[in-house]
């Protein structure tokens, strides 16, 4: 009797201790997700922005060199071909930036403009989201932060999603520019 009373008082002490593992793994998996997305979400505009202008400058010397080459050459050489599917690429990528980037700054402007009182206030509130998610996660308060942040976690993923959406139909529009 003793025997099954001392390995049930283990056997519940070994319950315990990988419930506390569980949640402490879950908790680094949110924590890590939290950051993630909020890390994301500040560069998303960073890296458009830095991809546009290094396509728009890509673009612009591919462009020179058909010039050039076809000044220079026989239009049909296999270079002059190579630089133009080069240029249509560049230009493809550079409107789906351009795209993507003008659809970050209309919903991101949309959702300061109407969701927050005052502009000013609601500017404030945009930038200081992510760093507010990320002060608000300790142990106890991760759940918490979910509900707390619930209406800009929606907001910011929708503008993320518009976005990315957006980008994809510039694609095809650099496309049909960069043929014309």
């Amino acid at each position: 009797m003793k025997n099954a009373a001392f390995i049930f008082t283990i056997q519940i002490f070994e319950n315990s201790q990988s419930q506390m593992v569980f949640d402490y793994i879950e908790y680094l998996i949110l924590l890590i997700c939290f950051m993630a997305a909020s890390i994301l979400m500040m560069l998303i505009p960073i890296i458009l922005c830095y991809s546009m202008l290094d396509n728009f400058i890509r673009m612009n010397g591919y462009k020179k060199d058909i010039k050039e080459r076809t000044k220079s050459e026989e239009a049909s050489s296999k270079y002059l071909k190579a630089i133009c599917i080069e240029y249509n690429k560049a230009s493809s990528k550079f409107f789906k930036n351009l795209s993507a980037l003008v659809t970050w700054n209309i919903f991101s402007f949309i959702y300061v403009f109407f969701g927050f009182e005052n502009f000013n206030d609601g500017l404030k509130e945009y930038f200081y989201f992510p760093f507010a998610v990320l002060q608000s996660l300790s142990k106890e308060e991760i759940f918490d932060s979910i509900y707390k942040f619930q209406s800009n976690w929606l907001f910011m993923g929708a503008i993320v999603l518009a976005t990315f959406s957006f980008s994809f139909f510039g694609k095809y529009i650099g496309k049909n520019i960069a043929k014309v």
